[in-house]
């Protein structure tokens, strides 16, 4: 993923605007010069706003797919019914669906309705338990009985879900957790090269050596020689025969140690000795 929105067309800078400058219309700008311009076939200002059925993906997965932004992306998108003979818009959308919250906003331009921006928030999984996140669209969609009429002629000509051909979203994630995403992902992928290139440079173990000096190893019998060792050296049987003959001359009465009443006496506190005398004395 991020070698793709590395790779990706980037429209805002396509623009050489002077630097401090950024593609950030207002709603009216939005509705008036870009979706009406878009809604009637004209060419836009600026091609710089992707086109794609936006209700085919979850939100985080549209970020890449946009022509720019790094903490807000633009995209045109159709919008289907929900129900062939109604009029509320199809929000399943890729993992989850969209859910509108708050009321709707009228988009003024000079002086008079082109449009009605409404808020939705994502719900990852299916409604009604669905989960909110932080994911944010501004749909806008165009205003007055044109829209809605041409609507209805779309729907009686071909007999499709269309609601309307095209309206304009404005996207964006409340707590910026896409674009962390996407630094953590460079991060480690940065990691990780510099850890493969790290590694391309160490010696590969098997074409290591395993020989402990040969040279040492030729010269240790003229060593042994010289010193003598294989001369010195005792089999087992000898050693054990040298370690118990030293005890065959040695009496048992010598190994007692002397006990007598002075001798006790100077193992034991004067108190102790003085009591130990005491009770010695009733026997003689």
């Amino acid at each position: 993923m991020v070698m793709a929105a590395a790779a990706r067309r980037d429209a805002e800078a396509e623009l050489n605007l002077p630097p401090g400058f950024r593609f950030h219309p207002t709603d009216e700008e939005l509705v008036a010069h870009y979706l009406c311009a878009r809604a009637a076939g004209r060419a836009a200002p600026v091609s710089i706003i992707a086109e794609l059925d936006l209700y085919r993906f979850s939100p985080w997965e549209l970020p890449e797919r946009a022509l720019f932004g790094a903490r807000e992306w633009y995209f045109f998108t159709p919008r289907d019914r929900k129900y062939p003979n109604g009029s509320r818009p199809n929000r399943a959308a890729g993992a989850g669906y969209w859910k509108a919250t708050g009321a709707d906003k009228p988009v003024v331009h000079a002086g008079r309705t082109v449009g009605i921006k409404k808020a939705l928030v994502f719900y990852h999984g299916k409604p009604p338990r669905g989960v909110k996140t932080d994911w944010i669209m501004h749909e806008y969609r165009l205003a007055g009985a044109d829209a809605s009429s041409a609507a209805k002629n779309k729907k009686g000509k071909d007999g499709t879900l269309r609601l309307d051909d095209w309206v304009l979203c404005r996207l964006y994630n409340k707590k910026n957790e896409w674009e962390k995403m996407q630094q953590d992902k460079a991060a480690v992928a940065a990691e990780a090269s510099q850890s493969t290139s790290c590694g391309e440079t160490r010696t590969p173990e098997s074409e290591i050596d395993n020989d402990t000096f040969p040279e040492l190893e030729d010269s240790l019998p003229a060593l042994q020689g010289i010193m003598g060792t294989t001369d010195t050296i005792l089999p087992k049987e000898e050693v054990q025969d040298l370690d118990s003959d030293w005890l065959m001359g040695i009496n048992l009465d010598d190994l007692q140690l002397p006990w007598d009443d002075s001798y006790a006496s100077s193992f034991l506190s004067p108190v102790a000795a003085m009591k130990m005398e005491q009770d010695l004395s009733l026997f003689f």
